[in-house]
């Protein structure tokens, strides 16, 4: 379970399965994405980015990478409660 103010992130360097993912999670009213300005200096971007094997391994081939970052809303916020019902109407 994911608290409120809870981050998901999303790398990939397959171009249809982050789109993918993108496209889900800007659908879902729970999920908001997290302005590039508050990326700048997140470690876990920079380690998924350059510190796993799987972007080793990237960075070697000189392939692409593709990230977002979403960060879960309050259910019990106002404005996320209106999102929802509209969600599921």
């Amino acid at each position: 379970m994911l608290k409120a103010g809870g981050k998901i992130y999303v790398i990939s360097d397959v171009k249809d399965l982050y789109d993918w993912e993108v496209e889900h999670l800007e659908l879902h009213p729970l999920f908001e994405r997290v302005p590039q300005y508050e990326e700048a200096g997140d470690p876990c971007i920079r380690f998924m980015r350059e510190g796993t094997d799987e972007a080793k391994k990237v960075i070697k081939n000189e392939g692409s990478m593709w990230h977002a970052v979403y960060r879960k809303r309050d259910p019990a916020s106002p404005a996320a409660h209106k999102d929802l019902a509209a969600f599921f109407a």
